[in-house]
């Protein structure tokens, strides 16, 4: 189909010959019988066999790639042959709109205009070439070596934090989720119902590198109770999927949660080095400012996988519940796009903060919280008449330091908790634009603010600031504390001390805080209660 059509580059260089031609009412007839048959073909239907008919924004919309990038994986389908129903650019087209729009075959056919089983060959081909041309060259611990992934795939911030040898390579680690519709056959409904989840899924496992790179994906494995993460670790390790002892190296760093805290001894007996965040201990309602350093650490280089499993969703057949005649192709389909987002997609982290960030974070995470012992041994949790409150939108507080985002990011050593600040400020302003906090009346330069968690209505965090009075001042910020769980911390801050600093030091001076797009006159039905208006402050809101 697609040699029936002069490309756009041919017809730039085409020169007339002629001044004029004859066309006799035959050619006429002829002409706009092959123009109307062009046009019904081409406005029933997607038509990936002419590329001037889509722009460069149906292609990105439709397939997750540009038209220069969709043409360089068409190089991969050389074992695929056009036949009389569709070309090889049909082919890719509707099996990258599977992946990327998750639409069923049904819906695939009567938009390419072709038949269900048509789809479904279609796709399968597809599946099955994409597997052995591309595949092996961009996925997997086979299509890499350990020295090309360490160059070019670990982060500065990664190696001054983690590394002790420039050979040591860096991966991360985590389980995601695909969902899957309820089998008839029991032992498989068993095998694949998540007790976490309370639902059928699979769960494949990724693994990537500091920058966001993926190294490989396996499985997927079954969602019972005996496939957790730290046991689909030990699985992988114990089999030698993809060779993986031999590419992993002695003193290598597994980054991973805590829900591979039983795979910790595992892989240390392996001799791998196991970098987690710290476990809280049963009982207790906070980690230790240490415990919360050390975690903090962990999470600067963690955050990565959580963003690639977010990326593979974008691809929507991974995000809607997949049918159960296309469950045995998850593991192909999951591989193919986790290929195509290493070779056409840019890194997470494109531009890498330097080690000056990661010296920091060292530097601090030796460091005792001063101010955590002071509200303690004063009792500042229990005396509230030690405090005055003040409007912190008014002139009281005019001698806290400005503060500049430059300023605002090496307090917080990142930008999570900044992107968390208007969102928790829209909460703490009142419809008046009051935004109340308590002085203290013993320090001048000592506040407590209390902040709503924005998961639990009946958990409010309390936080306290020592600041330096004035504006020219090289240290702002003396100390904070937060009674969250990571509020002990020194690396760094959390969201509810970040965006106090932020609202007071940067936004209460510039005002360009927006309203929530949850406003006017929306409106929800509460279970229990009549229909109750939604406040501003309510706007939804990523992870705290």
């Amino acid at each position: 189909m697609e040699s029936m059509f002069f490309k756009i580059q041919a017809l730039d260089v085409l020169q007339s010959s002629k001044q004029h031609e004859y066309f006799s009412r035959t050619d006429i007839i002829g002409l706009l019988n092959d123009l109307r048959a062009i046009m019904k073909m081409t406005s029933s239907r997607l038509n990936f066999d002419i590329p001037a008919l889509m722009t460069e924004e149906n292609y990105n919309d439709l397939t997750g790639l540009s038209k220069e990038q969709f043409c360089d994986l068409l190089g991969y389908m050389s074992t695929v042959r056009s036949s009389g129903v569709r070309s090889v650019r049909t082919c890719l087209g509707v099996f990258l709109t599977k992946l990327r729009v998750g639409l069923s075959n049904k819906i695939l056919g009567t938009v390419f205009g072709l038949k269900t089983s048509q789809v479904q060959r279609i796709i399968h081909a597809a599946r099955r070439t994409l597997m052995e041309t591309f595949v092996p060259h961009t996925l997997g611990f086979q299509h890499i070596s350990h020295e090309d992934f360490v160059t070019n795939h670990t982060t500065p911030v990664a190696k001054q934090l983690f590394t002790t040898d420039p050979r040591q390579a860096v991966i991360v680690l985590d389980g995601t989720y695909i969902f899957i519709k309820k089998s008839s056959d029991y032992h498989f409904q068993r095998m694949s119902y998540s007790m976490h989840k309370h639902r059928p899924l699979v769960k494949p496992m990724i693994i990537v590198g500091t920058d966001g790179y993926i190294l490989s994906i396996l499985g997927p494995y079954f969602a019972d109770g005996h496939n957790n993460d730290a046991s689909i670790t030990k699985h992988a390790i114990t089999n030698n999927l993809e060779n993986i002892t031999a590419w992993l190296q002695d003193d290598d760093i597994c980054i991973v949660d805590r829900g591979f805290r039983d795979a910790v001894q595992y892989l240390e007996d392996q001799g791998y080095m196991v970098k987690m965040p710290v476990c809280m201990v049963k009982g207790k309602k906070q980690l230790t400012t240490n415990e919360a350093n050390l975690t903090r650490l962990v999470t600067k280089c963690r955050w990565v996988v959580e963003s690639t499993n977010a990326r593979l969703k974008q691809f929507h057949f991974f995000e809607k519940v997949v049918p159960n005649t296309m469950i045995s192709s998850i593991g192909d389909l999951v591989k193919i796009t986790g290929g195509i987002l290493n070779k056409y997609k840019r890194p997470l982290v494109c531009n890498p903060e330097n080690e000056e960030v990661a010296k920091k974070m060292l530097d601090r995470s030796v460091l005792v919280n001063s101010l955590q012992t002071y509200v303690e041994e004063n009792n500042l949790m229990r005396r509230r008449t030690v405090y005055l409150p003040i409007n912190a939108s008014g002139t009281v507080l005019e001698n806290f330091p400005k503060l500049t985002e430059e300023m605002l990011r090496d307090i917080t050593l990142g930008i999570y908790q900044l992107k968390q600040a208007p969102g928790y400020t829209r909460e703490h302003l009142s419809e008046s634009g009051n935004y109340e906090l308590l002085l203290c009346k013993e320090s001048e330069t000592l506040l407590q603010v209390k902040i709503q968690s924005r998961h639990s209505k009946s958990t409010i965090h309390t936080l306290w600031i020592d600041y330096n009075a004035g504006s020219s001042v090289q240290k702002p910020v003396n100390g904070w504390y937060c009674t969250c769980k990571v509020g002990a911390r020194m690396v760094g801050c959390c969201a509810h001390v970040a965006s106090v600093l932020w609202y007071l030091g940067l936004e209460r001076h510039m005002k360009s805080l927006k309203p929530s797009r949850l406003s006017g006159n929306t409106s929800i039905s509460y279970a229990h209660t009549s229909t109750l208006s939604v406040n501003p402050s309510t706007s939804a809101g990523i992870e705290e």
